[in-house]
């Protein structure tokens, strides 16, 4: 980790560790147009029709959250048009127009659906670090990896948002930009200084978003992310991770928490790995299936083969026994 610099961050404003939501104020400002709050945190999220929502402040007076919007808009602009990141549509006046993803956000669709494939869950992995790494290769940090900020798109896939995060010099590695967002408390990579932030902080906070997948949880669910921030910290500090027999791809989560990759590529290969590996396994369980299959079908067919031998021995015992009546009959 670089070391802190003073004008690391944006002159005159203030970092802020993302809050996933707010609850609706008496007062609060519904900008022209907005049928409904999709999500209330610093910033709004305000649907306008089926096909755009808006993202605008949730404080006309913090102009800090006005410099955000329009940094995110430029930084959207930086990195371009890509499948699995969010589509801008620019700026009006009350904020930025973002396209409308019907299907919402990861954390809340795992959350409904607990029992999500394996491969589905894996796949999600695969997109989440392979989005990133494109990002990366823009000099762009995203500073807040995590489900809410991972929409499904019409065929389920990752749709990376909320790029509030900042652009790197290529010369100095100092923010061109910086929206002046960072992680909340189970994705932040713990650190003396929150403003300083590199492409390691956004993988450290890609292994709690892969836990968050695979687990089918946040990690550490009995601590909250804004109340127990510190015990969060320290158990991050002191590796005291969660069992890594509960949930599959452990080793590359904690690989992430403990700084051991160098870039989203890396993490890209390791899931590639385990992907082919719950293949194969699919694979083995299936030709289990088919052989079970032909086993059950092959014991049904003795199992009536020998109740069929038995009918015949049993019709011949009671042929050889009518025959004896009859000579019996005879006799008499």
């Amino acid at each position: 980790m670089e070391p802190f610099n003073r004008n690391y961050g944006t002159v005159g404003l203030a970092v802020r560790r993302a809050r996933r939501s707010s609850p609706p104020q008496a007062n609060e400002r519904l900008p022209p147009g907005v049928q409904e709050v999709l999500l209330r945190g610093g910033c709004h999220i305000g649907k306008l029709n089926d096909k755009i929502v808006l993202k605008y402040g949730s404080d006309l007076n913090d102009q800090g959250l006005q410099i955000s919007i329009k940094i995110e808009k430029c930084i959207l602009q930086i990195i371009g048009p890509h499948p699995r990141i969010i589509q801008s549509m620019g700026l009006v006046e009350d904020g930025l127009i973002l396209k409308y993803y019907p299907n919402g956000t990861l954390h809340k669709y795992i959350e409904a659906h607990p029992d999500e494939t394996l491969e589905r869950r894996l796949e999600w992995c695969k997109q989440l670090v392979d989005t990133l790494s494109f990002v990366h290769s823009k000099r762009v940090i995203h500073c807040d990896i995590c489900l809410y900020n991972m929409l499904l798109d019409e065929n389920f896939n990752i749709i990376l948002a909320d790029f509030q995060g900042l652009l790197l010099s290529s010369v100095t590695g100092l923010p061109l930009l910086d929206g002046m967002t960072r992680e909340s408390a189970k994705g932040y990579m713990p650190r003396e200084h929150p403003y300083v932030v590199n492409v390691q902080t956004d993988l450290f906070a890609v292994g709690s978003a892969i836990y968050h997948i695979m687990a089918g949880h946040e990690v550490f669910p009995e601590l909250d992310s804004f109340h127990d921030e510190d015990a969060i910290a320290a158990r991050f500090v002191n590796e005291d991770f969660p069992n890594n027999d509960d949930y599959v791809a452990s080793h590359i989560v904690e690989k992430c928490w403990r700084g051991e990759y160098s870039s989203a590529a890396e993490i890209s290969a390791d899931i590639a790995a385990v992907q082919a590996d719950a293949e194969d396994v699919g694979k083995q369980l299936k030709q289990l299936d088919v052989e079970m299959e032909f086993k059950d079908d092959y014991e049904q067919y003795e199992d009536e083969e020998e109740e069929a031998e038995y009918d015949e021995e049993e019709d011949a015992e009671y042929e050889y026994e009518d025959e004896e009546d009859d000579e019996d009959e005879e006799v008499l």
